[in-house]
């Protein structure tokens, strides 16, 4: 089991890593790393099996597919560091690979977050979203309002700066509608992971958001 002191260990490498980002010193910390991500990934494979005890989705879940790769796909982009500066992973259906709303955990130097929902939807996918918020808007309401998601979480979404065509301007649900992704985060920092158990600490965080995903995979059934 990773203690909060490993994790430390890993935000402290990982912040060396944003300085030097670059083969030359990733080779030389190679063993470091390995050293650090091993006991980060039996802790993940510890978490998904948590998830997985309240959420069905998330059985059968291995590691490999939940956890991205450190290593950056600088083909197409500016950017050419090629290393990320943070450890994450998705749980859920399909893993990383998946299009529906899932839980996302993130151990980063610029931030440290919990995450659940769906993010950047094809635009199909986020007309029926729209549609089953418009038609379903009571379930929907009761699902954001609960208390156990409002003290935890909150919306981090890019937005239309109008309502979509078909919905009349003073529509009561707007500001969801406009949304073109649907994510809640809760954002944390270092002494969230000083306890005996920072994976249990994050699948019971976690657990609250499950009527969303039940809510949102409604348009995949």
């Amino acid at each position: 089991m990773t203690s909060a002191s490993n994790i430390n260990d890993v935000l402290a490498f990982l912040r060396q890593l944003a300085i030097n980002n670059d083969r030359n010193w990733f080779k030389a910390n190679k063993d470091r790393y390995d050293a650090l991500r091993a006991p980060w990934e039996q802790d993940m494979e510890r978490l998904i099996s948590m998830v997985a005890d309240f959420d069905p989705q998330a059985r059968g879940l291995t590691v490999k597919d939940s956890v991205y790769r450190i290593y950056r796909d600088i083909r197409f982009s500016r950017d050419k560091r090629p290393y990320k500066d943070y450890f994450s992973g998705v749980i859920g259906k399909g893993g990383r690979h998946t299009v529906q709303s899932c839980y996302y955990v993130h151990f980063g130097v610029q931030e440290m977050m919990l995450c659940g929902g769906i993010w950047w939807p094809e635009k199909p996918i986020l007309e029926q979203l729209r549609g089953l918020i418009d038609a379903e808007s009571d379930e929907f309401l009761a699902i954001i309002n609960d208390p156990a998601i409002t003290s935890r979480y909150q919306w981090m979404s890019r937005s239309l700066k109008t309502i979509p065509k078909g919905y009349p301007k003073d529509h009561p649900l707007a500001r969801y509608l406009k949304m073109k992704e649907y994510l809640l985060v809760k954002h944390v920092d270092d002494e969230y992971f000083d306890c005996d158990d920072w994976v249990e600490r994050v699948a019971s965080d976690l657990q609250p958001l499950k009527p969303l995903h039940d809510f949102l995979n409604y348009v995949f059934e």
